[in-house]
C-alpha cells in the first residue's frame, strides 16, 4: 500500500517537472531578440490571417514599410544559407542564426552585399528593399509595393511571429 502511493506520488512528480521543464525550454527561445532589419518600423502587414485580393490568407510574416532603396539589416549575427527568387517572396535572403531559429528578408532589390556562407554580424547591412517590378519586368513577388518582408523560422521550419523576438528598441 505505501508502495503504490510513493510510485503514484512520483510519477505524479515526474510529470509535473517534465511539464515545468518543457515549458522553461520553449520559453527560453522567446527570450531570444532580434533588432529590427530595418530603419523604417512601420508595419503595414502583422503576423497572421489577413484580408487580401478578395480572400483570407496565413500571411507568415511582418511587412515593414519602407522605400524601394532603404537598407535592410541582418537581426542578429548568422550565417547566410540561402540567397534566391520565389513568387512569393520575390528577391531574398535566409540567413541561419546561432540559436536554430532562421530569418527571412523578401522584396529585396538585385544586388545583395553578402552571399552563401558569409558570416553576418547584427545589424550588418545585407540588402536593400527592392521594387514591385524588377528590371527584367518580373513582379518581386506577392506584392503591392516596395516594403520588407521578414519572417522568422524554428528548426522545424515552422513560422516564428516576428514580432514576440523583435528588441524594443
Amino acid at each position: 500500500m505505501c508502495y503504490d502511493i510513493s510510485m503514484k506520488f512520483f510519477k505524479n512528480f515526474l510529470f509535473i517537472f517534465i511539464l515545468i521543464l518543457c515549458s522553461l525550454l520553449e520559453n527560453s527561445s522567446q527570450n531570444t531578440s532580434f533588432f529590427y532589419p530595418t530603419y523604417f518600423t512601420n508595419i503595414s502587414s502583422y503576423y497572421g490571417y489577413r484580408e487580401i485580393f478578395n480572400g483570407t490568407f496565413f500571411h507568415n510574416g511582418i511587412d515593414f514599410l519602407a522605400p524601394q532603396g532603404s537598407d535592410v539589416f541582418s537581426c542578429t549575427e548568422g550565417i547566410v544559407t540561402q540567397i534566391g527568387f520565389s513568387t512569393s517572396f520575390g528577391n531574398y535572403i535566409t540567413i541561419l542564426h546561432s540559436n536554430n531559429i532562421s530569418s527571412l528578408y523578401g522584396h529585396l532589390s538585385s544586388y545583395h552585399f553578402v552571399s552563401i556562407g558569409d558570416t553576418v554580424k547584427e545589424k550588418q547591412k545585407i540588402s536593400t528593399v527592392g521594387p514591385k517590378i524588377l528590371d527584367n519586368g518580373i513582379q518581386n513577388g506577392i506584392t503591392t509595393g516596395p516594403h520588407l518582408h521578414f519572417t522568422l523560422f524554428d528548426s522545424n521550419k515552422n513560422t516564428l511571429d516576428p514580432l514576440l523576438y523583435i528588441k524594443k528598441e
